[in-house]
């Protein structure tokens, strides 16, 4: 038996939610071939030094400084689908070189086989649109959903129907199953650091740089310890700045210490990172949805309506007065379910 998994270089949220994928695969046994590009690739590398690589074409998305999010992505949309057809080629020969028997696919649409068993781990079956774009949500939500059933089955990272996916995932007719919530991170039984502020930068340029860039400033302004983890793959480069310390990028294992030891944390809300800070329990979390992008915004509201972390915007981000705010949320409750997963990997390599 011999898997293949193939993950989405947008951000590193893809990358990190299929460790605990690709760690229970090690654990039965199977041969593993990883397929990414850029800074995903270069971050699963680090995890797993011993396995088999592929760099798969490069979807090269980038996210607006200004203006429309969604106009910019359809722009861009011929070029996406380029890719797509450019990974599915690729794939079929891998399926003979390498001797695939199994892939699972999180978020690469051209990462499939008629011929073999193959599975898409996403939680957007059903994209979010607002305003005037609502006009063709019909159209874009038919296409990603014929995009979709091309997989086997669809994997939905969440506990059930009724959970925080619910938005992209309810009345979609496709073969899924959800599979917990995914996290390379464990429960944490230390104590936290009750002064140490981190915060967490991710995603696409151009708005990886202007959310550090916003971050930076507000941190400088805060006599507390602080950490910035810059979500950069490419050098694993410490400095600091203004007071702040920047890493460019951290282990798996580190950055769980780190986090786990933090006392407020403020990150992007992105769902996998939202996976790892229930996974974690973290109490004191500041959220800032990407501008424009409609996940995030729909997850930012989820988290504030209700009361489970501070959620402000990027262009009024004041870390100051959102760290006021804490004591008014509860916090992420720890919960992560490995049983859902076994039992899908259980069904998926029978």
């Amino acid at each position: 038996m011999h898997i293949f998994v193939a993950v989405l270089n947008w951000g590193l949220g893809h990358a990190t939610r299929s460790i605990p994928v690709i760690n229970q695969l090690i654990h039965r046994k199977i041969e593993v071939t990883i397929g990414s590009d850029g800074a995903a690739l270069h971050l699963l590398k680090q995890e797993f030094p011993t396995l088999r690589f592929v760099e798969l074409p490069a979807h090269k998305v980038l996210y607006p400084a200004h203006g429309s999010f969604m106009l910019n992505m359809i722009m861009q949309l011929p070029r996406l689908l380029k890719t797509i057809r450019q990974e599915h080629q690729q794939v079929q020969q891998l399926i003979t070189q390498l001797s695939i028997t199994h892939i699972l696919s999180d978020n690469r649409y051209g990462c499939y086989s008629e011929k073999i068993p193959s599975v898409i781990i996403t939680h957007q079956l059903r994209i979010l649109f607002s305003g005037v774009w609502n006009l063709g949500a019909t159209i874009i939500n038919t296409t990603l959903k014929k995009a979709l059933a091309k997989f086997d089955s669809v994997w939905i990272p969440d506990f059930g129907p009724s959970g925080i996916t619910q938005p992209f995932t309810a009345g979609v007719k496709l073969p899924h199953r959800f599979v917990g919530m995914l996290s390379r991170f464990t429960p944490p039984r230390k104590p936290i650091n009750d002064s140490l502020i981190l915060g967490l930068v991710s995603g696409p340029e151009n708005q990886r740089t202007l959310f550090e860039q916003a971050l930076l400033s507000q941190l400088t302004k805060l006599m507390r310890p602080s950490v910035i983890v810059r979500g950069l793959t490419d050098a694993a480069s410490v400095r600091v700045q203004n007071g702040v310390e920047l890493i460019n990028h951290l282990p798996a294992t580190e950055l769980e210490q780190l986090m786990v030891n933090a006392s407020v944390i403020i990150a992007r809300s992105g769902y996998s990172t939202i996976m790892d800070l229930y996974c974690l329990g973290k109490q004191q979390v500041i959220l800032i949805p990407t501008p424009g992008q409609t996940e995030q915004e729909y997850l930012g509201r989820y988290v504030k309506e209700n009361k489970i972390a501070v959620v402000q915007t990027q262009d009024n981000l004041n870390v100051e007065k959102a760290i006021g705010l804490l004591p008014t949320c509860t916090g992420f409750k720890s919960s992560k379910n490995e049983n859902l997963l076994n039992a899908a990997l259980d069904e998926f390599l029978n």
